[in-house]
């Protein structure tokens, strides 16, 4: 009975796996990119600190599920292309003994930052690897260092709380499996904060680009037209060479040959009369005649006076409108907001609190809670 049970429950696991995994991709990229930007921002950038002007919740995007397998796929191929090199270090350094394993996991900690931020900062999001983007690093060596240690001990607990959840089942209880859940969904949303936040400082530090100069267009060479010569005859300038379709100007619509259409057949313009003569003067039109009904009467239409808005609400909005305020005045300002002093504050972490990152949060800790469960239903209903 347990071999029937577990071939249905193995591809349930497998469908719950997979959204699981388009979620989580959704959700790391989204609140990489809202974090490394001034795009989240509730309060103008002019002359107000960092914690002002940068918001503390995250641009959920309105996105399709469509949209989010591209997302999964550029994830799953970045943490695979890192996850070889740092895995091939801890072997040539290690062996096959178990400090192996933590060789890999400080290598991959130290190298998957860069690739995802050369990525996501490259007009080509496939590209691993920026020379340039090491450069910023090295110009920012305080907050490098700081972001490096604030997310060691963030992805110590959750590869733990991943090890427990799913991996090594048996070393943990249902409850605990489902306790230690939330705590893996919110330790992967403060390291993409984390990250997002490096990504930042790093846009500070990479140098502005100076702008190519345009080359100028050459003026293209008109071609000449050949000289005109004045003609007695028509007093217009025409070509010198003999043109025998030229038609003199005073001739008369009548005396050209008619033109063929296809629906109504040769047709030729209106004569005009050059003579002079007035036109025929029309005859005056009949007065109209005015039909009457017995209940009509002859009472002009007035018009209502307008409404007296003075006592209303309508005077304020109006003068509100003309005079923008200050924080819509500032927020078409170019100047850029100065560096922060601390990009890893306490917004790192109370973002998870926001009434927008709850939803997410949730939905991942109940994605990660149904696997453990589903991973210890088949751990019970393996065939021996």
């Amino acid at each position: 009975m347990s071999a029937f049970l577990f071939v249905p429950i193995l591809a349930f696991t497998w469908i719950i796996g997979f959204a699981v995994v388009l979620h989580a991709s959704h959700y790391f990229l989204t609140i990489v990119e809202s974090s490394a930007t001034g795009t989240a921002r509730n309060l103008p950038w002019h002359g107000r600190p960092f914690r002002e002007w940068i918001r503390d919740g995250v641009n959920w995007p309105d996105e399709p599920v469509a949209d989010w397998f591209l997302k999964a796929l550029f994830l799953a191929y970045l943490t695979a292309l890192w996850a070889g090199p740092a895995i091939l270090i801890g072997y040539l350094v290690a062996g096959n003994s178990a400090w192996a394993t933590v060789i890999a996991g400080v290598a991959y900690w130290l190298l998957f930052p860069i690739g995802l931020l050369s990525a996501m900062s490259s007009e080509d999001r496939w590209t691993p690897f920026r020379a340039s983007l090491l450069g910023s690093l090295v110009r920012r060596p305080g907050k490098t260092l700081g972001f490096y240690l604030l997310s060691a001990p963030v992805l110590a607990v959750l590869f733990l709380t991943f090890d427990l959840t799913l991996l090594h089942s048996s070393r943990a209880t249902i409850a605990w499996a489902c306790a230690l859940s939330p705590v893996a969904a919110a330790m992967f949303f403060v390291y993409a904060r984390l990250l997002g936040r490096l990504g930042l400082v790093i846009s500070y530090a990479q140098p502005d680009e100076p702008e190519e100069p345009v080359p100028a267009r050459k003026p293209k060479k008109r071609k000449k037209k050949p000289p005109f010569a004045y003609d007695p005859r028509y007093r217009l300038g025409v070509p010198r060479e003999e043109n025998s379709e030229f038609v003199p100007t005073e001739a008369q619509p009548t005396e050209l040959p008619a033109l063929e259409t296809p629906m109504d057949g040769p047709v030729t313009g209106y004569t005009v009369d050059y003579s002079g003569k007035p036109p025929p003067e029309e005859a005056p039109k009949p007065a109209p005649v005015i039909h009457k009904f017995d209940d009509e009467d002859d009472t002009p239409i007035t018009v209502q006076p307008p409404p007296d808005i003075d006592n209303t609400d309508r005077t304020r909005l109006a003068a509100e409108l003309a005079q923008p305020s200050q924080r819509e005045l500032e927020l078409y300002l170019r100047e850029r907001p100065t560096e922060p002093a601390n990009p890893y504050g306490a917004e790192a972490v109370t973002f998870l609190f926001d009434a927008k990152t709850l939803d997410p949060w949730l939905r991942l800790t109940l994605g990660i809670a149904a696997l453990a469960l589903l991973q210890r239903a088949l751990d019970a209903l393996r065939p021996t």
